[in-house]
């Protein structure tokens, strides 16, 4: 997968809701996934999900509008991650913020599997930081705005995919422009690590 061209591979944007900043004592009840290849949104996967602890904490409910009537009758974590594990199947997770969504994804996953997920990741967050670091900010809402991506339904797991989407086509045409264009090139940037060819390195930053 890391040899893939950017063009040749499946990537996957991800973006959770959760009940809480840390997986220890929070749980997912929202998870939007949507498959991205040759830059086109082929497929998605979205579902709320009913959490154990039985309800939402009053200021989740405010930040995200997702009700404990909403939820109520929604599948359990249980019964959604091994459908959005198979629909992960041979992609690479993109996420604003990803170290978040992804401990929450972790910790599910060794409850279930025994493992954490095992697919590359990356962070447009981080990308962001790398190729941009004159912007004041690099969160999602300040990203958007200074790309002039349109975001109308903050926090709710679909819209935020939708808009992290956009801002990783933003990232990818920008490196483009300094022929950057193999998915190891991406993990390497996103990782905080220096590119390997020296032609590119020395174009880019």
């Amino acid at each position: 997968m890391y040899n893939l061209t950017i063009e040749e591979a499946s990537f996957l944007i991800v973006d959770l809701e959760t009940t809480g900043l840390n997986p220890v004592n929070s749980e997912i009840i929202e998870i939007a996934a949507l498959r991205v290849e040759g830059g086109i949104v082929v497929d998605k996967f979205h579902t709320l999900v009913k959490p154990s602890i039985g309800f939402i904490p009053t200021y989740i409910t405010k930040l995200t509008g997702i009700t404990n009537a909403l939820v109520v009758d929604k599948p359990t974590i249980e019964e959604v991650f091994p459908q959005f594990l198979k629909f992960s199947e041979n992609s690479i997770i993109v996420a604003h913020n990803a170290q978040f969504d992804m401990s929450f994804l972790n910790s599910v996953s060794y409850q279930i599997t025994g493992r954490s997920i095992q697919n590359p990741v990356l962070c447009t967050q981080n990308l962001a930081k790398r190729l941009f670091p004159d912007l004041p900010s690099k969160s999602l809402v300040n990203l958007a705005y200074h790309f002039n991506i349109p975001y109308n339904k903050k926090h709710r797991a679909l819209e935020d995919a939708l808009v992290t989407y956009e801002l990783f086509k933003k990232i990818i045409d920008y490196l483009y422009m300094f022929n950057i264009n193999k998915v190891m090139d991406l993990v390497r940037l996103s990782n905080g690590k220096d590119l390997n060819q020296t032609s590119k390195r020395r174009r880019y930053v």
